[in-house]
């Protein structure tokens, strides 16, 4: 016997879990939440010294302090929190359907490729202007590639289009 759910207007055989590619996309995006709140909020309440980061790393920027990267921090961590939600959900904005028509997939789907493309260039520039970190850098630029490259592959594009 088999059953069936509506998932965004099309239906789906068995349950309506997103595939492991958006689930993973979800974990990636949550766990960003977490660490660019985390750093984001220390920067803005500490922009001198923030978790023991030297001003001095800034030299080659063009912010005095860390209040900027840590504002960015905050956005990148709303953007990703409320992304969250929609790769694992039904949530529909009205707004965003005409992006959505345009596009050929839900929203969630373009938020997770910017916000991993955002995060890509953040991250190329930090390499460019900052000390070389050899874990830090390596580890982000890795991980904006797979939050750019997760809802590009065959399943991610699947679940998260418009038909």
């Amino acid at each position: 016997m088999s059953t069936s759910s509506t998932f965004h207007g099309r239906t789906r055989r068995g349950h309506s879990w997103p595939p492991g590619t958006v689930n993973a996309l979800a974990v990636l995006l949550g766990l960003l939440v977490i660490g660019a709140l985390q750093g984001g909020i220390a920067m803005v309440t500490n922009p001198i010294d923030p978790l023991g980061m030297s001003p001095d790393y800034l030299h080659r920027t063009p912010v005095g302090d860390y209040f900027w990267p840590g504002m960015f921090l905050i956005g990148i961590a709303t953007a990703s929190a409320i992304t969250v939600p929609g790769l694992v959900s039904d949530w529909e904005w009205r707004w965003a359907s005409p992006i959505e028509s345009a596009i050929g997939h839900r929203w969630p789907w373009l938020a997770s490729i910017a916000i991993g493309f955002v995060l890509l260039a953040f991250e190329l520039i930090e390499l460019v202007m900052v000390p070389f970190h050899p874990i830090m850098h390596p580890l982000l630029i890795a991980w904006s590639i797979a939050i750019v490259m997760l809802p590009l592959t065959r399943s991610g594009r699947a679940h998260l289009s418009v038909r």
